[in-house]
Parts: structure tokens; sequence; C-alpha cells
């Protein structure tokens, strides 16, 4: 079977571009049309979905195909997971929200307002991507690609995790470089240490829980 003569590296490269090619471009695009109003409907988040569960199917049956397991991937679900999930959302957004304020006082630049985020979701298109983007985006842009390239040394591989989340996330302007790279940088580096995927995906979907929430204030 032709996946199965593929090597390490095709594969690795193989499951990026099925699964982040498509956001990547999607990303890169609104970043050089310059997008000053980043607009999340209901449209945008059933696109994303749409996306991640379509190409998330094909992962994974490549990688089922190439006899990778889920339990490879350390997801296991308990309450003190969950704990560690909240716990990890809390520290991480005083970690970067003190940094972003460290770099604002000290440069004198105000990154976030370059954008201005525009909630125009519905109930229906919040929860699908709520239930769909945590696990998508935690399962193959870390899970699959430490345990992918764990050979190459956690330098490597935390930093191959952190840039994929960057680039998928250009789109929100300069300040995906104050929080979205350190966030990326530390949720590598915590599954890294420990192999448990499930405090992850708590921590994501608490966030896009307070960020993308229909009743959101912001716009």
């Amino acid at each position: 079977m032709l996946l199965s003569r593929l090597s390490p590296r095709a594969e690795l490269i193989l499951i990026n571009l099925i699964c982040f090619g498509p956001l990547a471009w999607i990303s890169i695009s609104r970043m050089l049309s310059r997008e000053t109003v980043l607009l999340y409907d209901a449209r945008r988040l059933y696109t994303i979905a749409g996306i991640e569960l379509v190409a998330g199917a094909i992962a994974i049956l490549i990688l089922r195909a190439r006899g990778w397991k889920r339990s490879d991937f350390g997801l296991r679900i308990s309450m003190p997971l969950t704990i560690g999930g909240m716990v990890l959302f809390i520290g991480l957004n005083i970690a970067i929200a003190t940094f972003y304020e460290a770099f604002r006082a000290i440069s004198g630049i105000d990154p976030a307002s370059a954008t201005t985020p525009l909630i125009r979701t519905t109930w229906l298109s919040f929860l699908l991507l709520l239930l769909v983007d945590p696990f998508f985006e935690e399962f193959f842009i870390v899970a699959y690609n430490i345990k992918a390239t764990e050979a190459n040394g956690a330098a490597f591989a935390i930093t191959l995790s952190a840039v994929i989340r960057l680039i998928c996330h250009l789109y929100q302007g300069p300040i995906a470089a104050l929080t979205i790279l350190p966030l990326g940088i530390v949720f590598a580096a915590v599954y890294w240490k420990w192999r448990r995927l499930w405090p992850l995906i708590v921590a994501h979907a608490v966030a896009g829980y307070f960020g993308l929430n229909p009743n959101s204030t912001l716009g």
C-alpha cells in the first residue's frame, strides 16, 4: 500500500498539509489583505469547523492506516486533567497579559489596535466550533507534531508546533506574535513534559468560550 511506503518525514508533511494547508492559506490571505475588522460570524465559524472536520477525518484515516493508535497521543479524560486544563488557562492568560502589557509599556506600541474583533456568531455555529476546534488543533498541532518529531528533540518539536499555530492565526494581525506564539510554545512544552492532551483541549475550549461567545460584548 502506498501509505505504508511513506517515510516519517513525508507523513509529517502530508498530515500538516491536509490539516493546516487550507487554514494557513486563509490566514495568510487575510493577513496580506490587511483586514482591520476581524468578523467572526456564523459563516466563518461553519467554514472553519467544516474544514477541520473533513481534514481531521482524512488525517485520522491516514494515521490509522500507518499504524498510529489513539493511545499514542495521551488522550485520556479525567477530573484532575480537567482541573489542570483550567489552571493552565488561568495561568497562561495571566502570563500572556503581563507579557503583553510589558511590551506595550516598553515599546509604546499597542499591537491590538491594528485589528478590531467583531463577534456576530450564532449559538449553533459557536457550539459546533467549540466542539471541533480545540480537539482538532491540539491533537494535530501539538500531539501529532510532537510525537512525530520527538526524535529531533524538544526544541525542534515545540518550535514546529508553535510556528504552525502562529501561521494559522496570522490573520489576527501583529497581536498574534505576542499572544498566539507564546501560547503555542507553552502548550507544546506542557505536552512535551507530561504527554497529556486533555488539559490543552480544556484550556483551548475555555479560551474559545470566552473569546467567541455570541453574548460577547466585542463589536
